[in-house]
């Protein structure tokens, strides 16, 4: 490694650019304590041209000084943005080409990490630079002036970096401990978020919720140990630099009693002494604070794309050659090329047994060739090795560019910020080569797909937003996009999954009319005979199981604007069993609550403020009152030093300076152990708070994830749970303690001087005004909305990184990298621009308030020497009276801070609240009495598929029933189904059918309680008093969690109650699984990846039921458990879960009407 490595990136220039301007700092501080000596024998000799003199050199030290806080401050910010943009680039280009460790991991170091090593560019590389400057420049006017407090200096000083070196090593080690927590708190957050419908389904919140409070209160002790001890190193820094100075006051005192040395001489080595020490004691405080950032160098560096890599978006495979293992052949559009071959191919997943072995096949060029077999005979792995995702053991690949591949994943993961501009990222040809004499533009071409598609009306909507049919739809349009931008191959796995028979034929319309291009090979894998048909070749891989057959032909209808209705054996039912049901527009409702939040941005932010600050509120107090303290304990050190200097002046008995000297070491220790006290008392209680706001999160997620499809991903997860909670923690403590802190010493300074000196209170007032009022305002007014936008901006960068990261399927075989990037360089960038202005803003009011002090210094001696003249104060007070204004400017610069970064935490504050303030709340379902169920109101059927005589018997076992039920979602004016009328009994399903957009989801989630209803209501009766109903819910995106089979069929109870290994393996064949889980080698403990992405579509979809069905939920709702699955498989499978359910209502929705049995009741909603 480099030197420029281990400074970060563009460290070199930085050490140049803050070695002038610490040369230049040491200049000033020579000026203003020559200011000051000379100023203060002026006032004690009562000589005003003395005083005019020190007043003029003392200005222009201050103006100096003030001018390279702000450039100082401005560049360092400017060097931290251009470093983390770099390193963000970096890891994220390695994140795109090699693909390893948990999405949340990766996102927090780049984010949250990163955002650490601010700290390292703003203090310590400006101060390492000055501990190596400054001493040595103040130390050569030191020793000119006085070569034996010189040598005391030369000799305490090496002190303080051995030390620095021997704690750093200690926090640089439990830095990477703490760094290693988060990077797991990180993962388990986003898989949280990801399977949020599922625990809510199998009712495991209140389990998970218990996990994420332990992970929190282990990276809060990791982080305490490491703080503890930089704020114990930085206490003993300190205790070093003040005593050292402490020997330099007492031996000036010592010659000044008996004449050695000249009083102007004493007062300038006092006050340039601790500026000999001060760089140290930056350096130790701000190199400790720096340690996450830096260890979040040293893990983006492990994801940096290794040295001399291949670009990720480059091919360098021969046109037309056969690939070994690991490499793909080119084929072009124009030319001879005849289509894609694979010779002897093995492929499979690691550490299993091969899913193709030995395989041969041709995909012509200009046809469709479908690819069949029964579910896991491995459909999807092949066109994986086609995409490039799953790794080749042995055989060729040829015919297919990696540059030139259109794929349409089974589970589509997107990035862009609507569906508008995530197809323009998969249009985008600035990086690729377009087709010869393509001439339509980008948004040309994604209006043409959005129109092809029925996409339209959601161009503007959060792909987060869209239904997986619509979800479906949007990848198939990428797919397309890829194709009339020049792709040569489209791989398509499962196009009409989850799909209504009027949107699947708009997908096979676009499929047939791509199989017609000249030069383009479409294969598709699907159990789908429409697809099927379509193909004019055939790949199959094992026994076809059968095909699933095309809704629309035996499917009842219902015409939109109709009753929706339940059917019997096919039979209409007596009387209206439901009323309009009519398509509504599925709004979020997070965007609500959020709006709603912003109107009333004061009281949500207090109130949140508030419940942040309730935890531990006398630690707060605490915090503030060391603070205070430690503030006047280091004013009245300077100011008693001072004292002494003059006093010893008079040559009085050394027994007279006694006193002033244990006074001197008791307020420079003070000072630091209060300082220590304040620093631990405020994260004690910060991180305290931060583990209760975090459960709090988790809670509002949970109550809102089954309303708001945006809130439940893993990039919502960690914007609220990480990046705003830790917002949140860095803020609240850098914002309240400083200003109280500010505050509490103004009032005491104020009153010190309206004590002693009545006539330097205008001065001191003036200048603490513009310190505390004047300086914060105009560096909030030069801040605008900067640090606000940077709470969104930050926000943008995190999920635009854990959308790559979870999107690397998707972009990899698209060649997307490159534009995925560009999209991400484009949200730092902006995210950099906030922070430089918010820099440029914080620096001009902290050269304010420099500015403002030193002044206040050198004109107080005018108005003290005057009062001497009067006899109202002692020389020895005027050396203090002048000193005092010095002590205040590193408490009134926090000040400064605070307020600037006040509307960054009130945004913070919003966001959070936007999640945890209380909304509606949601329906429960309650349960009835006894096993009696509910009458049903005249004029509406029961329908249960019994006779007459059998529905008056009271059949035994739990009942949903359904009464007069209808929603609607937030903010629309529409209900979205209803309202439903009927009862499901035990051994009954319910089937509900209809469109995409038709309610059914929206219905299942109100049975679930998460959505309130907007008439009737939901009960669950047969269910005894002392038990709790209890639903369990299948969804659609039945997310498998990154853990092994065991983990994930774990989840299905509490631990309490968890399943055996017999339960899970007599589970999983009762849903088809028994020969895959005898053919692995390590059963239940093998790895699924996250999203079951190391299992097939269907294999991922039976687990996902398996753990359903281990679940002793008393009413099972069942949404397309069988939609990656062929005929025969998904004909097992219903048959297995009838005869396992048999004791138990049952709803199922489904677009297939094979999945119906004659028993079954129909619902009807479009």
């Amino acid at each position: 490694m480099t030197p420029g490595d281990r400074l970060g990136p563009g460290g070199v220039r930085a050490l140049i650019v803050f070695g002038v301007l610490a040369a230049l700092k040491a200049l000033s501080l020579v000026m203003i304590a020559e200011a000051m000596a000379r100023g203060i024998v002026g006032a004690i000799a009562r000589d005003a041209t003395a005083i005019d003199h020190a007043v003029t050199l003392g200005l222009a030290g201050a103006v100096l000084r003030a001018g390279l806080v702000w450039v100082q401050h401005w560049y360092a910010t400017r060097a931290a943005v251009m470093a983390k943009q770099r390193i963000r680039q970096d890891m994220a280009a390695g994140m795109l080409a090699r693909p390893s460790g948990g999405v949340g991991a990766n996102a927090a170091v780049a984010t949250i990490g990163l955002d650490e090593l601010d700290e390292y560019y703003r203090s310590v590389l400006p101060t390492a630079v000055s501990a190596a400057t400054v001493p040595v420049l103040v130390g050569a006017r030191i020793l000119a002036a006085d070569w034996l407090s010189a040598l005391i200096i030369a000799l305490t000083l090496p002190l303080v970096p051995v030390f620095m070196i021997l704690v750093g090593q200690h926090t640089r080690a439990e830095a990477d401990r703490s760094s290693a927590t988060l990077q797991r708190l990180s993962d388990h957050l986003v898989e949280l978020a990801r399977g949020l419908p599922v625990l809510v389904g199998l009712g495991q919140l209140s389990e998970q919720s218990a996990a994420l409070d332990r992970i929190g209160r282990e990276h809060k002790a990791a982080t305490l140990r490491t703080l503890r001890t930089a704020f114990l190193s930085a206490l003993v820094l300190e205790l070093i630099a003040t005593l050292s100075v402490a020997v330099v006051a007492v031996f000036i005192g010592v010659r000044l009693i008996d004449g050695s040395l000249p009083l102007a001489t004493g007062l300038a080595v006092l006050v340039l002494a601790p500026e000999c020490f001060q760089p140290f004691r930056e350096l130790g405080a701000a190199f400790h604070a720096s340690q996450d950032g830096l260890a979040a160098l040293r893990r983006a560096r492990e994801f940096a794309p290794e040295s001399g890599a291949e670009p990720v978006d480059s091919a360098t495979v021969r046109p037309g050659g056969s690939r070994p293992v690991g490499t793909r052949a080119i084929g072009t559009r124009s030319g001879a090329a005849v289509g894609v071959r694979l010779e002897g191919l093995t492929a499979g997943y690691p550490g299993r047994s091969p899913v193709l072995e030995g395989f041969d096949a041709w995909f012509p060029v200009g046809q469709i060739t479908a690819v069949t077999g029964a579910s896991g005979t491995g459909k999807s792995t092949l066109l994986g090795v086609l995409a490039g995702l799953v790794p080749v053991r042995a055989g060729a690949v040829i015919g297919v560019d990696p540059a030139r591949v259109a794929w349409v994943p089974q589970v589509p993961r997107t990035v862009g910020d609507t569906v508008r501009a995530e197809l323009e990222l998969y249009a985008d040809t600035t990086d690729t080569a377009a087709p010869d004499g393509e001439a339509s533009t980008v948004p040309t071409l994604v209006d043409e797909v959005l129109e092809q598609l029925d996409l339209a009306p959601r161009a503007e909507a959060d792909p987060a937003q869209l239904s997986p049919g619509e979800l479906r739809r949007l990848a198939v349009a990428r797919g397309l996009l890829r194709i009339r931008t020049g792709a040569t191959v489209l791989l398509v796995d499962e196009p009409t999954a989850h799909l209504d028979a009027d949107s699947a034929r708009l997908v096979l319309d676009e499929l047939a009319s791509v199989g017609r291009l000249p030069g383009v090979t479409v294969i598709v894998a699907s159990h789908d005979r429409r697809v099927v048909d379509l193909a004019t070749h055939r790949v199959a891989l094992g026994h076809d199981g059968g095909w699933r057959e095309d809704p629309a032909t035996t499917d009842a209808t219902t015409l939109p604007g109709q009753p929706g209705r339940l059917d019997d054996d096919g039979a209409t039912p007596p009387g209206e069993l439901s009323g309009h049901d009519v398509e509504a527009p599925v709004r979020d409702p997070s965007a609500r609550d959020t709006a709603a939040a912003e109107a009333s941005a004061p009281r949500n932010a207090r109130a949140e403020a508030f419940r942040f600050l309730a935890s531990t509120p006398w630690l707060w107090v605490a915090a503030v009152v060391a603070g205070v303290a430690a503030a006047a304990f280091a004013t009245a050190l300077t100011a008693l030093s001072g004292w002494l200097i003059v006093r010893a002046s008079e040559q009085p008995s050394i027994m007279y300076l006694t006193v002033a000297i244990v006074g001197v070491r008791f307020f420079g220790i003070g000072r630091a152990v209060l300082h220590y006290v304040q620093q631990l008392a405020a994260h004690s209680a910060v991180f305290t708070s931060l583990v209760d706001l975090r459960s709090r999160l988790w809670s509002g997620l949970a109550r809102r994830g089954l309303s708001s499809r945006a809130l439940a991903t893993g990039a919502s997860a960690l914007e609220h749970l990480i990046v705003a909670a830790d917002r949140v923690r860095d803020l609240m403590p850098r914002v309240l303690v400083p200003v109280g802190v500010g505050v509490g010493t103004t009032v005491l300074v104020l009153t010190v001087y309206a004590v002693l000196v009545p006539a330097a209170v205008p001065v001191i007032a003036v200048a603490l005004g513009v310190a505390l009022l004047v300086a914060p305002t105009v560096a909030l007014a030069a801040d605008r909305l900067a640090a606000r936008a940077g709470v969104a901006a930050t926000g943008g960068i995190v999920r635009a990184f854990v959308q790559m990261g979870a999107a690397v399927g998707d972009l990899s075989p698209n060649n997307r990298q490159a534009q995925a990037l560009r999209r991400l360089s484009d949200l730092d960038v902006r995210a950099g621009a906030l922070a430089r202005r918010g820099a440029w803003a914080q620096g001009l009011g902290e050269a304010l308030v420099v500015l403002s002090t030193v002044a206040a210094a050198v004109l107080v001696l005018h108005p003290a020497a005057s009062a001497l003249g009067a006899g109202s104060i002692s020389r020895p007070v005027v050396a203090a009276l002048a000193l005092v204004p010095l002590g205040l400017t590193e408490p009134l610069v926090a000040v400064v801070s605070a307020v600037q970064q006040a509307p960054g935490l009130r945004a913070a504050l919003l966001r959070t609240a936007s999640v945890t303030v209380p909304g509606k709340a949601p329906a429960q379902v309650p349960v009835a009495a006894t096993g009696t169920a509910s009458a049903v109101p005249a004029g509406h059927a029961e329908p249960t598929g019994l006779p007459p005589d059998s529905q008056r018997r009271e059949p035994a076992g739990p009942q949903l029933v359904l009464d007069n039920l209808s929603a609607r979602w937030p903010g629309a004016d529409r209900a979205a189904f209803g309202p439903v009328d009927t009862t499901v009994r035990p051994g009954r399903w319910l089937v509900i059918e209809g469109p995409s957009g038709s309610g059914k989801s929206t219905l299942l989630a109100t049975v679930m309680g998460h959505l309130a209803p907007s008439s009737g209501s939901v009960r669950v009766t047969g269910v005894p008093e002392e038990n709790a109903p209890s639903i369990v819910w299948c969804p659609q995106e039945a997310h498998l969690f990154a853990s092994t089979i065991r983990g994930n069929l774990a989840l299905a109870r509490p631990k309490a109650d968890a399943p055996s290994a017999d339960e899970m393996t007599d589970v999983l064949r009762r849903v088809g699984l028994g020969p895959f889980l005898d053919a692995l080698p390590q059963g239940l403990d093998t790895w699924v990846g996250s999203g079951g992405s190391e299992l097939s579509g269907g294999q991922a979809q039976r687990v996902a039921v398996a753990r359903a069905l281990l679940a002793r939920g008393q009413v099972i709702l069942l949404d397309e458990p069988t939609a990656h699955l062929d005929a025969e498989a998904a004909q097992d499978l219903l048959a297995d879960l009838r005869e396992a359910l048999v004791d138990r209502p049952v709803v199922l929705v489904t677009h297939h009407a094979e999945d119906l049995d004659p028993t079954d009741h129909r619902l009807r909603l479009g």
